[in-house]
């Protein structure tokens, strides 16, 4: 009997037994397709590496295809289709080790680690090394006071008056009767009023308490970094103040003599020359500039409240924080304000001096000799203090003030800049951009993987370590020093009193996260500067206790509500404990303190790591987000904005990948971005900001190994414990049952066979194609090829020298010897980097002849149960004469196997014997690119079918 076999692809499903005639147990560089087994030639090798030198990465834009070479600790790069040396991204100074994957978006090259990620940007033919974080720009601002007075404002020139009901001469003191109460505020609120608009609103100046805020502007006009809402108090009680002088009246009082001061504030601000001040330049093409913004002004008299008396003691003694402005200093110790000598002073520099200015001083400094400062305030309609705070608590809003170029910024930096505003400018203040609320862009981010995906980065795996804080300087307003008043022969001189020792401070935040403390700490390494916050006591300095009776920064934030203690501290003198709790409107902890509370030591540096020390290591150090996407801002891998941080599940994301090809004109299908979970896969849906919402979990199949996630045209692959599932749409598929067995046949129990497998001249010290590995152990170690151009899914293990390749248009499986060791990003191309650092390419092969082995699972020729005796095999297919070369086992119980016949071309003839139940084909060939092998053509005889055998 004749009969002809067609061969199908490699299969180890069903069992032996049930198997269909033409599967195959191996075929190895052959798959199935086009109805015959074809060749699969060996990649072409592109560029020739060393072992060391392997391509990690290929940086490709529009402009420029670079292979990224990563060599720990450095990494080089070379230009597709350069014979040059590689050459270096990073050198002595920034080496990086460890780097887990590569990733870019546009110009932009990622350097990932388990710490860090690390940018390096494309430039003037060249990678300039960022760093792992946009720089932390710190600022302080202060306060410039122009002193200015009624009556020598422009307009008045003059003291006003006011008249009232008569109040007896013993009643002066008292509280003012109601109809008083209400004649007195409406003649002096009208003046008050008109006078803070001329001299503020109208001039861009400030004498009510505000809030003032930067954050850095990125290229595409995203703002990160914000900074700490800082409160920029310009007096330490009620401002304006309103004197007066003369009170008159016949047998009672009628009328008085009235003068207004008020210290109308300007703003300046320094870029300081701390922490990544020296990267601002490097980060120029990033961060194009510097956005400040301010609140509204926290009135701190209430409109629509009234005097209500002549006796006001608390106004009487305010103060003004800052500095006064002077229009000319002479090179002499004689210092000028407002073009008017005051008088000689111990420091030329005296008016630079940021210190609280009493406002009686300040009188005497700009408005004497020619007048006296009053000795009578009229108490004006005030909020208490506890609502002054509230508003202070409650302030959310942030108008844009100025905008501060880069190279504007680097050219000033260290130096103090007046920010001049515009006349009326801040009367239409809150018609003007608003500054969203920052999210956690301080925090350092590394990732355990990332995709890259319409124009967005991608990150999975991600932990944060949270921002050391802001330092002092730039959370509160700019203070240089206090200042002590002497009188020395009639002579009023001024001494500012410098500290005699450095007060280096550290501003330490304790944060609680998924049940864990954290620890950071800023530190301001500046002589005396945080005397500003814990100065010595004014009295008696030699105490050296961190006491004073008043302070200058009384609102303190971090950004992040989990915040709750901050600890301002020195190694000498002690720390300050400030409890902290979440803002109600914005993402960060606050504490509001008073001016006038004494801060007082109550904790020494010792007793630091007592009340929530984290150790120095990953897990004491970083916050992790196992079940957080974070996606970039379009074209901007800097900034992952709150609306791209999604939340999948609540168990770990293990990889994050798309379908590569669009479903439509401009539309990636339903769901465009999967999560792979260890719940299983979520889809992750688009919105009208480009940006995704976890929408569901469309299957329940859990990776086992995130490296093996490969996308291909319209859908995705992933290894898990039931096989190779593609997934598409929310529909899954496994394509590789018919390859799954725990239990894979070892061609090694084949007579003769190690020495067939041996002609096919592996690299004998490298092979390790037999035995092939049980299929899921297999995949815990895989990674997946697309070959766009042949329509094939290569999956390769870097463990073996065996990996098994799929053809999408056959749907069959077929196997080739392997040598890669890793592959790289590069579709629609198939590249990959095999053992010896070479750059290959599979969807162009080698020309080459390939050498291949076929062997057949076991041959039934319809008759399972039934011996045979086979006496002519000849292979059938499009091959020249000996590049095919044959060998027939024969087998009665499907694990002992014999030789039964062997062959130098692919005639099997003139062999008769013993009768057997099962065979098996196996076939040694080298072909050629246009050969393929179709089947073969059996003859044989049954043999003692008188009963079941």
């Amino acid at each position: 009997m004749i009969k002809d076999i067609k061969y199908g692809g490699y299969t180890a499903q069903p069992s032996d037994y049930e198997c269909q005639d033409g599967d195959l147990a191996s075929s190895i560089n052959l798959i199935n397709e086009d109805g015959a087994l074809h060749p699969v030639a060996q990649p072409k090798v592109l560029k020739q590496l060393s072992a060391q030198d392997k391509v990690a990465f290929i940086h490709k834009t529009s402009s420029f295809t670079h292979y990224i070479i990563y060599n720990s600790p450095y990494i080089t790069y070379t230009v597709e289709g350069s014979n040059a040396a590689p050459k270096k991204i990073t050198d002595t100074y920034n080496t990086l080790y460890g780097i887990t994957h590569f990733n870019a978006v546009g110009n932009t090259l990622l350097a990932f680690t388990a710490t860090q990620i690390v940018y390096f940007l494309w430039k003037d033919n060249g990678y300039i090394y960022l760093g792992d974080h946009i720089p932390e720009i710190d600022i302080s601002f202060g306060l410039v006071g122009h002193p200015r007075l009624f009556s020598m404002s422009d307009e008045s020139k003059a003291t006003f008056n006011i008249s009232f009901d008569g109040i007896a001469e013993g009643a002066l003191n008292n509280e003012f009767s109601e109809n008083n109460k209400t004649r007195i505020t409406e003649q002096v609120m009208a003046k008050v009023n008109k006078f803070i608009r001329q001299q503020t609103v109208e001039k861009g100046r400030f004498c009510f308490p505000f809030f003032v805020r930067y954050a850095l502007r990125l290229f595409d006009g995203s703002l990160v970094h914000h900074s700490a809402p800082i409160l920029m108090n310009p007096s330490t009680n009620g401002c304006p103040v309103v004197f007066w002088k003369h009170i008159r009246g016949k047998k009672s009082y009628t009328d008085a003599e009235l003068d207004i001061m008020m210290v109308a504030s300007t703003l300046d601000y320094k870029i300081l020359n701390s922490r990544d001040a020296y990267n601002l330049e490097k980060w120029s093409d990033i961060i194009s500039g510097i956005d400040i913004y301010i609140s509204k002004p926290i009135y701190t008299f209430d409109q629509e409240g009234k005097c209500t008396s002549w006796v006001d003691t608390d106004n009487f003694s305010t103060k003004f924080i800052g500095r006064l402005y002077a229009t000319n200093k002479t090179s002499t110790t004689t210092a000028v304000a407002e073009d008017k000598v005051v008088g000689n002073f111990t420091s030329k520099d005296f008016l630079d001096i940021y210190s609280e200015w009493e406002y009686s001083r300040i009188y005497a400094l700009y408005f004497s000799p020619d007048r006296t400062y009053p000795g009578q305030t009229l108490h004006l309609p005030e909020f208490s203090d506890q609502k002054v705070n509230e508003t202070i608590r409650n302030t959310q809003l942030f108008y844009k003030l100025k905008s501060i170029d880069t190279a504007e910024a680097v050219a000033n930096k260290g130096r103090r800049i007046d920010i001049v505003v515009e006349d009326e400018y801040l009367q239409s203040l809150t018609s003007r951009e608003t500054l969203d609320d920052d999210y956690l862009t301080h925090d350092i981010l590394c990732a355990e993987s990332s995709y890259a995906f319409n124009n967005r980065l991608n990150l999975s795996g991600v932990a944060r370590k949270p921002f050391d804080g802001f330092l002092g300087q730039s959370m509160f307003a700019w203070f240089s020093n206090f200042y002590t008043w002497e009188n020395n022969s009639g002579t009023m001189t001024v001494k500012p009193v410098l500290f005699g020792d450095s007060i280096d401070c550290e501003v330490i935040v304790y944060l609680k996260e998924n049940g864990r403390e954290y620890r950071v700490a800023a530190s301001d390494y500046y002589a005396g500067y945080m005397g500003q916050y814990l100065s010595y006591d004014m009295v008696d300095s030699d105490k050296k206790d961190f006491k004073t009776k008043r302070s200058w920064g009384c609102y303190v934030f971090y950004p992040n509500v989990n915040a709750h203690k901050m600890v301002i501290s020195n190694s000498s003198y002690g720390s300050f404990l400030i409890n902290l709790k979440p803002h109600e409107f914005l993402n960060g902890a606050y504490a509001v303190l008073d001016y006038e509370q004494v801060r007082t030591t109550n904790y020494t540096y010792a007793d630091l790591p007592t009340i929530g020390y984290s150790p120095n290591s990953f897990e004491g150090s970083y916050i992790k987000q196992p079940n957080k996407v974070f996606t970039s801002q379009v074209n901007n891998p800097f900034f992952f904005p709150l609306s791209g941080i999604n939340t999948v599940g609540t168990g770990n994301i293990l990889g994050i990948c798309s379908a590569a090809k669009a479903l439509s004109q401009g539309q990636f299908g339903q769901f465009p971005l999967y999560a792979f979970t260890d719940e299983g896969v979520w889809a992750m849906e688009l919105n009208s900001e480009g940006l995704y919402s976890a929408r569901q979990p469309i299957t329940r199949d859990v990776c086992i190994n995130p490296e093996g996630i490969t996308q291909i045209d319209s859908a995705v692959l992933f290894p898990t414990d039931r096989g190779i599932m593609l997934i598409s749409g929310s529909q899954t598929q496994c394509i590789s049952d018919a390859i799954n067995s725990e239990y894979p046949f070892d061609l090694r129990t084949l007579p003769g066979l190690q020495g067939l497998h041996d002609r096919l001249e592996h690299d004998a010290l490298k092979d390790k194609c037999l035995p092939i590995l049980p299929f899921t152990q297999f995949l815990k170690g895989c990674r997946m090829i697309y070959d766009y151009v042949h329509q094939r899914i290569i999956v390769y293990n870097p463990s073996v020298t065996y990996a098994y390749v799929y053809s999408m248009r056959s749907q069959l499986w077929g196997m080739i010897y392997s040598n890669i060791s890793s592959n790289v990003n590069s579709y629609p191309n198939a590249l990959a980097v095999d053992t010896a650092g070479n750059l290959v390419d599979f969807t162009i092969e080698s020309g080459d002849d390939v050498a291949s082995l076929l062997v057949t699972r076991p041959l039934k020729i319809d008759a399972a149960d039934v011996l045979k005796t086979v006496d002519t095999i000849i292979q059938r297919g499009n091959f020249r004469k000996g590049h095919v070369q044959s060998i027939i086992y024969g087998s009665r119980d499907l694990y002992n196997w014999s030789l039964v016949w062997s062959s130098k071309d692919h005639y099997l003839r003139g062999f008769r014997g013993t009768p057997y139940k099962y065979f098996r084909i196996a076939l040694l060939c080298n072909l050629a690119e246009d050969e393929s092998i179709y089947g073969a053509t059996v003859q044989y005889q049954t043999r003692k079918t008188n009963q079941p055998r």
